[in-house]
């Protein structure tokens, strides 16, 4: 006669092995879903204004780093297309969420957003600071 808990043991882990299947190609995908938005034109440039802004590094400090996060999308064909992306920057002082809306035309972006909303703090313009 079989041992009803050896068989339970075997089923959940069993179970558990196929759950954990199912969950490692779901992260490799989100993963590789962060590093094609952080290769985009429209956060590198957000994030290269946020680094070099006097404003922001008086109020976050240096170095400032971006988090793992971003959210948002970027739509590209050919040399047009769209970027809507927010993420969080924080520096030894503080944090802040960033923020960008553009739109390429004819292979030349242009935002009609780019801030950083600084936590506890003040909404900073970065496309005056932007590259």
């Amino acid at each position: 006669m079989a041992d009803n808990g050896k068989i339970l043991k075997i089923v959940g882990c069993g179970c558990l092995g196929l759950s954990i299947l199912g969950i490692v190609p779901v992260i490799f995908v989100v993963i590789g879903l962060f590093g094609m938005l952080k290769k985009s034109d429209a956060y590198t440039a957000s994030l290269e204004a946020v680094q070099s802004h006097p404003q922001v590094i008086e109020a976050l400090g240096e170095p400032i780093d971006a988090g793992f996060f971003v959210g948002g999308s970027v739509n590209l064909s050919n040399n047009d297309g769209d970027a809507d992306l927010t993420y969080d920057v924080s520096g030894p002082q503080g944090t802040g969420t960033v923020s960008v809306k553009g739109t390429k035309t004819a292979g030349t972006w242009s935002y009609e957003v780019m801030e950083i909303q600084i936590e506890d703090g003040d909404r900073i313009n970065l496309k005056a600071n932007s590259p």
